[in-house]
């Protein structure tokens, strides 16, 4: 029971370290590297999903250790001390995550979904690359990735030619990467845990480094002005 013991404080101080210093240190981070910060956002909070599923699994078999020891006429008081020293653990790392999400709840607020696209009407353009191309008859400028297609509101298609080539190349940009898919799995996370910060820290951070990665896959194609004046319109 001893490495088990010694295996769940570590699985236990990962979770924290994940849970509790994610957000803080990590959040606003991987401006120049989008993809990156995507990658070790998914990867750490994966992680920290992982290791808690084997933390209680090492807690669940302490109870069958804690039978075959009593079975085997072994100490009463140590073979209980050992059974319980696990969910001792995790009761208490539960508390202090519990503290510390408390604290850090008011720093990542995450608002309901909505689809932007519910009850409108869209027709398609054009075809552009392995995506279509759809106007929106709606005010202003507006533009939107989902599934393959990208969705533009009738002012943008009265940008100058390069603007709205530059506006076309940051939406699939979104195609490319699958963006609308980390960020639906983003969401996925939030709502299986959304009592845990660093999962609403996840949400915030995937949609914001997933337009970061858009403008960085469309600068390498057009020229940056071009793509800062249109963008500078949809605000």
């Amino acid at each position: 029971m001893e490495i088990p013991l010694y295996l769940l404080i570590l699985l236990i101080e990962w979770v924290m370290l994940v849970t509790v210093a994610a957000p803080m240190f990590l959040a606003g981070r991987f401006n120049k590297a989008p993809n990156i910060g995507i990658w070790l956002w998914f990867t750490i909070l994966i992680s920290a999903v992982l290791a808690t599923a084997v933390s209680v699994v090492i807690a669940t078999v302490s109870i069958f250790t804690t039978w075959q020891n009593l079975s085997a006429g072994q100490n009463l008081g140590i073979t209980l001390l050992a059974s319980f020293a696990p969910w001792v653990l995790l009761g208490s790392a539960g508390t202090l995550l519990a503290l510390a999400n408390q604290r850090l709840a008011p720093l990542f607020a995450i608002r309901d979904k909505l689809d932007p696209l519910t009850n409108l009407m869209a027709r398609q353009i054009m075809a552009y690359r392995k995506a279509q191309i759809m106007e929106l008859d709606v005010p202003g400028y507006f533009a939107l990735t989902r599934d393959k297609q990208i969705y533009l509101s009738r002012a943008v298609f009265e940008l100058p030619a390069k603007q709205l080539s530059a506006i076309m190349r940051r939406e699939y940009g979104h195609i490319k990467f699958r963006h609308q898919n980390l960020k639906q799995f983003a969401y996925l996370i939030y709502q299986l845990f959304p009592w845990v910060v660093a999962s609403r820290a996840l949400v915030y951070e995937i949609d914001r480094l997933c337009e970061l990665s858009a403008d960085k896959y469309a600068i390498y194609r057009v020229y940056s002005k071009d793509l800062i004046e249109a963008r500078s319109k949809f605000r």
